[in-house]
């Protein structure tokens, strides 16, 4: 069995009605080489992005990191309950 498929935000999404059982064991093969672009002049990244007179101020354990998420996704909660539907 053939399938046509393509890649739409880094997901494969089949062609048509189409469907498979969850768990299906399956092989990706392109049907056409990946243009990829790579850019002429390449620099390395340093360290810090951006310059800072106390560097290092901000303690970023996995706990803060999900307290600033979950921060983020009670705002915008709040902007759609506010937005005219």
């Amino acid at each position: 069995m053939e399938i046509l498929g393509r890649v739409q935000h880094g997901v494969i999404v089949i062609d048509g009605a189409t469907t498979l059982p969850e768990g299906t064991v399956v092989t990706v093969k392109p049907l056409a080489n990946p243009v990829v672009h790579v850019t002429k002049n390449q620099k390395r990244v340093t360290f810090p992005l951006f310059s800072s007179n106390a560097p290092g101020t901000l303690e970023l354990t996995n706990e803060r990191i999900g307290e600033i998420l979950d921060e983020e996704d009670a705002e915008g909660v709040k902007r759609s309950w506010n937005e005219p539907s």
